[in-house]
């Protein structure tokens, strides 16, 4: 599961994925997969075995995919002890794989064979083991009584549980699942009692023969030295984090939980003599809200933000001599009809971007859009093919946010964004007709920033997310600031760059001219404000 660099070939592996998912959903796993697949995207079956040999290659992307489904929900695991968090998580899964149950029943045998490469064991599948495993990580981190649990053969005990658990489900028969449930409350029963039960003579002796066990069957334990190494890293860039204010602690001092999502990414990434690749979403375009910004193509704010992320890349490097590579994964065209942004406007901006990046002698930073991945030049085409195959229903979009405070405050922040911009474009419209406007336009942008970040994971399985929106600071997503702003929503493309004293600042455009701040031009384009 090697990441691809060359565009076509990024296309044609996507089609055939996105195929097999289909058919998987339709039928389970009957079939030849991988030629009704190719067969469906139009492909021969010899290209489409350039990127997957077998049925069993498409199976692995198909499980990396629930995984990482069940990393975007680390952050909506409540608080409580082990037993509590290990409940809400297994919940999680259950709901993810549900719709999936035939198909994984009929792996069933393949899962239990350790000679098989889907095994549930097997080397193959170690990427989409660590994946899940990172979320029991952060189960146990996380935990009111991680301190009495802390022993790290802990997280493989749950994660061995976790496939008990899963063959039980495959193949119970019993209304919703009430078996499951109860081998559940059991698992969490037993984890309790082991808690309040620690004090006793050889008790630590006794679940430690459990922990061995478990460990030698699913994974050793990590390297400490790439642990270290690995939590160097992390730190090194949580310096630069971009946190919603409700983070608590973690804004000055990262936790176990804030790191234990994303630790099993960077080892495996320092194991196999790589750079640590990062995927930002971000640069769209710039807004269409002539307050906020200088012009439609990239400028000083844009150029602050870029060097910013190559300085990141360096300090990596500083620790680790293969360094860190971040791809860019420029989401303009994935909603620029919502925002009022033109097509046009987006290519523009992106091929700015390009010289931007290379003006700067950037060595560590890539660019990637919705054109790598669709071969039609109809914009929005590809964007009906994103929700058609990547987005979810809306109105699981909005149970979220109504549910979780983490999701209200993104929804929040780009309902602000929205509204900003509209009402100065649509200045026809009355405030509250703009606003409730933007409220259904916010749950489509989310909807489609959720299918990008999924097609994202399928063609970057390895790769660590970051964020250009403040995040929870246990998400599976790690908030990056790109620039110095008194507003930590405000980013390059809403703002401008102001130069005071030596130091550059992002502003709306407005609050720039009302500090006095004059326009400085470069290459006879407006550049940047200076006070």
């Amino acid at each position: 599961m090697t990441d691809i660099t060359n565009p076509a070939d990024r296309r044609t592996r996507q089609r055939v994925l996105e195929a097999a998912f289909g058919l998987i959903a339709q039928r389970g796993l009957s079939g030849e997969l991988l030629k009704d697949s190719a067969a469906l995207t139009g492909y021969p079956l010899d290209r489409a075995k350039v990127f997957f040999r077998r049925d069993e290659d498409l199976v692995i992307s198909f499980y990396a995919r629930l995984a990482a489904e069940l990393e975007s929900r680390i952050s909506e695991i409540p608080e409580g002890d082990v037993a509590a968090r290990f409940k809400a998580a297994m919940l999680f899964k259950f709901e993810i794989v549900n719709p999936h149950r035939k198909a994984l029943a009929s792996l069933l045998a393949t899962l239990l064979d350790p000679r098989h490469e889907l095994g549930a064991l097997s080397p193959q599948t170690q990427i989409v083991r660590t994946r899940v495993m990172s979320v029991f990580h952060a189960v146990v981190a996380g935990a009111t009584n991680a301190r009495k649990t802390s022993n790290p053969k802990l997280v493989s005990s749950l994660y061995a549980a976790h496939l008990c658990l899963m063959l039980l489900w495959s193949q119970d028969q019993t209304q919703d699942f009430g078996a499951t449930r109860a081998a559940l409350d059991l698992v969490c029963d037993v984890l309790s009692l082991s808690d309040k039960l620690a004090w006793l003579p050889n008790m630590d002796k006794t679940f430690g023969k459990l922990d061995a066990i478990s460990t030698q069957f699913v994974e050793p334990e990590p390297d400490l030295e790439l642990t270290k190494l690995s939590t160097e890293i992390l730190t090194t860039l949580f310096r630069h984090r971009r946190l919603q204010a409700t983070a608590g602690a973690c804004i000055d001092k990262p936790c176990a939980q804030c790191l234990a999502i994303h630790l099993p990414k960077v080892r495996r990434s320092i194991a196999a003599g790589e750079p640590v690749h990062f995927l930002l979403p971000a640069f769209p375009a710039k807004s269409p809200n002539p307050t906020k910004v200088l012009g439609q193509l990239p400028d000083m704010a844009e150029e602050i933000a870029l060097t910013f992320l190559e300085r990141v890349c360096g300090e990596i490097k500083d620790l680790y001599s293969p360094g860190a590579q971040i791809t860019i994964c420029s989401d303009g065209r994935v909603f620029s009809d919502l925002v009022g942004v033109s097509d046009a406007s987006v290519s523009d901006y992106a091929a700015e971007l390009k010289l931007l990046m290379q003006r700067i002698g950037s060595r560590s930073l890539d660019l990637f859009g919705m054109e790598d991945l669709f071969d039609t030049q109809d914009h929005s085409a590809m964007r009906d093919q994103l929700v058609l195959h990547y987005a979810e229903p809306l109105k699981n979009i909005q149970g979220r946010i109504h549910s979780y405070e983490h999701h209200r405050t993104l929804f929040n922040g780009i309902q602000r964004f929205l509204f900003e911009d509209r009402l100065a474009i649509e200045t026809d419209k009355s405030r509250n007709q703009v606003r409730n406007e933007c409220k259904d336009l916010a749950y489509q942008v989310i909807q489609r920033s959720d299918g990008w970040s999924r097609l994202l994971n399928d063609c970057f399985p390895t790769a660590l997310r970051l964020s250009i929106h403040p995040q929870a600071p246990h998400s599976e997503k790690i908030g990056i600031l790109l620039g110095e702003a008194n507003d930590t929503w405000l980013t390059p493309w809403h703002g401008v760059a102001v130069n005071q004293q030596g130091k550059f600042i992002l502003m709306r455009r407005h609050e720039a001219e009302a500090a006095g701040a004059e326009i400085v031009e470069r290459d006879g384009r407006p550049s940047h404000f200076q006070i």
